[in-house]
């Protein structure tokens, strides 16, 4: 699947129910019935991973379906097939395929909680871990790619050191720029700093 494509196009609504029997699609999807739309440019999408064994896939695909289908969910997701790419991950497990559960952005830690909260509730307890789109896209997986992990039964998010310091600087970004965009507005102008140019 081309990776440029928009993942609007990518989620379409398919109607696989048995992702380990399928022996030529790697990926089945399912989409929200009223989905936001995928922004074209992805950047800041993301997505809680799961991998439960082969023997347990089409039950697991089940369960987060129907989250996806009741609006649970209200994004998409997908699930790898029996199929495996293992260009893509040489490093995986044979005996286990992910399931991805995507949230809009990973800086939204209320909505990437929200999700968890809800997967938790659906009876998922395993460990999971969220990955932004863009390490995937930039091909890194295994140790060190998640944007947050939680343990297993719990609805904590482990934020990673690195991940902390990007959504500091965003919303440091964000507070600077609403600041200007205020002072605008009200016709303040913001104190500039004056260079000593001794």
């Amino acid at each position: 699947m081309d990776t440029e494509m928009a993942l609007t196009d990518q989620l379409a609504p398919r109607g696989h129910d048995s992702p380990s029997r399928e022996l030529t699609e790697p990926w089945f999807w399912a989409l929200a019935p009223k989905a936001p739309e995928f922004p074209a440019d992805d950047t800041w999408t993301g997505k809680w991973l799961w991998f439960p064994p082969l023997s347990l896939l089409d039950r697991s695909w089940a369960t987060v379906r129907a989250g996806v289908d009741a609006g649970l969910l209200d994004y998409g997701a997908k699930t790898a097939t029996l199929v495996t790419n293992r260009a893509a991950a040489p490093s995986s497990d044979d005996t286990r395929r992910p399931i991805c559960i995507y949230t809009r952005d990973w800086r939204d830690t209320e909505d990437v909680r929200r999700v968890l909260a809800a997967l938790r509730n659906m009876g998922i307890k395993e460990t999971l871990h969220y990955k932004s789109d863009t390490a995937t896209r930039e091909g890194r997986y295994g140790e060190g790619t998640s944007t947050y992990i939680s343990p297993a039964g719990s609805t904590t998010l482990a934020i990673p050191r690195r991940t902390r310091e990007a959504l500091e600087h965003f919303h440091a970004a964000r507070a600077q720029a609403r600041a200007a965009a205020d002072a605008r507005r009200t016709g303040r102008q913001r104190p500039t700093r004056r260079r000593d140019n001794r």
